[in-house]
């Protein structure tokens, strides 16, 4: 549950430039406060804000993630209800801050509202900040990640072509091509991430992956070279088995191209 150091630091970064801005707008009433004292009290009272967020936000992620497993907006949900939870809990520390700095005498209980709000709103902002910051960043990661997987096996003259040709598909569904099955006016591209319908005809997926590690096994099926995992036979017919454990039926028309290729008796 430890927050990584280098996304910690990150987010003070985060934290510390917000407290300054906040500090020269001087909102609530502050016009009156020199920036110094201004900034000193947004940077403590976004530094605790941070230590309840940022663990609520772990927590959130890791229950949603179990609850609302097969949710589409299951992140948004986790962020809005943990966000929520940390801006009541800073909303109640809130006026001990505000006392300690500015020697508020209101009354505890009336300025809960108004803290919660102010929390919800600044918090909330410092979060979605935060986490468009690490989305963004982790799908730099991830392009550069398939990138690599893509180009695996790809001659490097066709590298330009394969990558045009897997980013067809979603972000989600992109990887290690494994193979192609033709599905009437679709064409069902199976990678180690999952499958995706294109609306594309198999001979020009076939000559965008010119030069692929691969072969034609079947009038409607393609399998990369290295996703073959075993083979087995099925009556006088030969099948191969691929890491995903998808099999593929071979043709007669391919047997002996494919036995060849893979060294089979």
């Amino acid at each position: 549950m430890m927050l990584p150091i280098r996304k910690i630091v990150s987010d003070c970064i985060v934290v510390f430039v917000f407290a300054g801005f906040l500090a020269f707008l001087k909102p609530f009433g502050m016009h009156n406060v020199s920036y110094i004292y201004a900034f000193g009290f947004w940077l403590v009272m976004c530094f605790i804000g941070y230590a309840l967020y940022a663990p609520a936000i772990r927590v959130g992620d890791k229950a949603f993630a179990v609850t609302f497993a097969n949710f589409k907006y299951r992140q948004w949900l986790s962020l809005a209800f943990s966000t929520s939870m940390a801006s009541v809990l800073l909303g109640l520390l809130a006026p001990f801050i505000i006392g300690l700095f500015f020697g508020t005498q209101n009354d505890y209980w009336s300025s809960v509202g108004s803290s919660v709000i102010a929390s919800l709103f600044i918090g909330g902002f410092i979060t979605f900040v935060s986490f468009i910051k690490d989305y963004v960043k982790a799908q730099h990661v991830l392009i550069s990640e398939q990138q690599q997987k893509i180009t695996a096996g790809a001659a490097s003259v066709k590298n330009d072509n394969v990558v045009k040709f897997m980013s067809k598909l979603p972000l989600e569904k992109r990887g290690k091509l494994l193979c192609l099955q033709m599905d009437d006016h679709y064409l069902k591209v199976f990678t180690d991430n999952g499958q995706h319908l294109l609306l594309m005809r198999f001979k020009d997926a076939l000559c965008q992956l010119e030069g692929f590690s691969g072969f034609q096994t079947h009038r409607s099926w393609w399998v990369a070279q290295d996703a073959v995992r075993s083979t087995k036979k099925v009556g006088r017919k030969l099948v191969l088995i691929l890491e995903n454990d998808l099999e593929v039926p071979v043709s007669q028309t391919y047997l002996s191209s494919i036995k060849q290729t893979l060294n089979l008796d």
